[in-house]
């Protein structure tokens, strides 16, 4: 079937495209030609499907090359969503709630919480939580994803007390009488969660499917799943078996579950029209907004520098493996000892892996030698401002006027002319719209109106580039991300041009339709 699309306003974002492009006709999925209306006309003849744009923007497909998708469509479906607390009491009260409604429930586990903005900024600990339910396990999970709580009902079902042995790379908090306190940090996680009944696939797969049409409803054609275990990697492959991915997914296998013993075996390179693997995933430090990520030195008024997760020996021995096996390495690296780590690390390979795929995902607090060294060595970055819009009052909190001069700079790794795409981490944020994360890069504001390194801005194109073009190139892909003849058809349709947006805008911006193959997707109008 071939369609004509007409009377837009086309933006793309690889050299050459010309301005005044208003007609796409597209073809077997796949853009047969783009340019003004008058030149494309001979292609059009009585079965031509004609599609009339109403003078919307048209952009090529949005690609978050950072989301945790099955988590995002689990706070829509089995888990209870805290991220809109706004106190310790408010928490508490939903966690209760929650207890209430499903009295069936084994467990109790839920995500989000931010005390950063709450009064008293202090973690919960299990005696907020033994309070409200005391004889059933608890485990809430901080915004981050590198901090939970559980109650003392979920340590006496985990056997955890005072002796138990903390994985490399984790924190098991204790209190003042020398007992877990109930809060643990990056790999002691997996004390707790290893007990708590996993999700079959069937649910995993519920979870995809509902964070799919949130991802379309924002326009987010591709995306990147970066922690995969190997059960959700059979629910995605089902999904791709089954035709039920309605967006083309890069799926990323972690090789290092927190709490276990042994890796996960190398997965296989696979590659479809709407399923990619080609790259494995390792975790070095944790996040700032929890003070968890690896730092040079301490954090503000704190006497905490985070925490670095990564055996070298094993990290090594497992990226060897990979790079030998024709697998990309991306690592979780925020803080700027966990990226001087991992960049060390990455140099070791240039000379017998020159073209692997190397990203950094995060890249919080970048020094200027390591952006040299990006660049030199062809490390690329996922990065996340959206962080700076829902996080930046903990950033504010947390770190000293040095580095929050230099938190998630854009501008400067941009400069360095490192390949960079950015990305939203969700859940980690609730609103994970990319035209908030273009905002956030643009405008370098927090939600509370404060800005942070406000010298780090980009331009609204050069965001939007990295959302689509860059974002592609990351992952190694080259069949889409622009509108381009001979690329596929994947493009948004959206109420306004965002070049020509005024910047507080950016957020508010609609997409009408999205289309996949060029095939309506979604549509705002049903």
């Amino acid at each position: 079937m071939r369609t004509l699309f007409h009377n837009g306003e086309f933006l793309s974002f690889q050299d050459g495209f010309g301005k005044g492009v208003n007609a796409m006709v597209v073809e077997n999925q796949v853009i047969r030609a783009i340019g003004r209306l008058d030149d494309l006309r001979p292609l059009v003849d009585a079965n031509t499907v004609q599609v009339d744009l109403q003078g919307r923007t048209i952009l090529p497909g949005l690609n978050d090359t950072h989301i945790h998708i099955w988590k995002v469509g689990n706070l829509l479906t089995y888990m209870l969503d805290l991220r809109g607390a706004i106190s310790l009491e408010d928490m508490q009260e939903r966690i209760s709630d929650y207890d209430r409604r499903y009295p069936e429930l084994d467990w109790i586990v839920a995500r989000g919480f931010n005390e950063a903005g709450w009064a008293n900024n202090r973690l919960p600990d299990k005696d907020d939580l033994d309070k409200i339910v005391p004889g059933k396990p608890v485990y809430v999970i901080r915004t981050c994803a590198h901090i939970a709580v559980a109650n003392s009902a979920a340590l006496r079902r985990c056997n955890i007390n005072a002796s138990t042995h903390v994985p490399e790379g984790g924190v098991m908090h204790t209190g003042r009488d020398g007992q877990p306190n109930g809060i643990f940090s990056e790999t002691a996680l997996g004390l707790v969660a290893n007990f708590i009944p996993p999700y079959s696939r069937d649910q995993l797969k519920n979870m995809v499917k509902a964070a799919q049409q949130e991802m379309l409803r924002y326009g987010i054609t591709a995306a990147t799943d970066p922690a995969v275990d190997p059960l959700l990697m059979e629910a995605y492959q089902e999904l791709n078996q089954d035709g039920e991915l309605a967006f083309r997914l890069n799926a990323i296998p972690v090789l290092l579950p927190d709490g276990g013993a042994e890796p996960f075996p190398l997965p296989e390179l696979f590659s479809s029209d709407f399923l990619r693997v080609n790259t494995v995933k390792f975790f070095s430090d944790g996040g700032l907004s929890g003070k968890t990520a690896a730092l040079k030195r301490t954090y503000k008024e704190s006497p905490e520098k985070g925490v670095l997760r990564l055996d070298p020996m094993t990290y090594r021995q497992l990226c060897l493996s990979a790079l030998e096996k024709g697998l990309g390495l991306a690592t979780h690296a925020i803080g700027d000892a966990a990226i001087e780590f991992v960049i060390g690390m990455y140099k070791e390979f240039q000379a017998s892996f020159p073209k692997s795929i190397r990203r950094i995902e995060h890249l919080g607090l970048p020094e200027k030698q390591h952006l040299r060294d990006m660049a030199v060595y062809g490390i690329s970055a996922s990065m996340q401002t959206i962080f700076i819009s829902e996080l930046g009052k903990n950033f504010i909190r947390y770190l000293d006027a040095e580095y929050l001069s230099r938190c998630y700079p854009v501008r400067s790794v941009l400069d360095h002319g490192i390949l960079t795409a950015l990305s939203s981490d969700a859940p980690v944020v609730n609103n994970f719209n990319p035209f908030k994360g273009v905002y956030a890069a643009v405008s370098r504001k927090d939600d509370q109106g404060n800005y942070i390194a406000a010298e780090e801005a980009i331009s609204i194109e050069e965001a939007l580039q990295s959302y689509t073009i860059k974002a592609a190139a990351i992952s190694g892909v080259n069949n889409f991300g622009t509108l381009q003849e001979g690329l596929l058809a994947d493009f948004i349709e959206v109420d306004k041009n965002p070049i020509s947006t005024q910047v507080d805008a950016l957020p508010g911006l609609k997409v009408k339709n999205t289309w996949v193959n060029g095939r309506l997707a979604y549509s705002a109008e049903g």
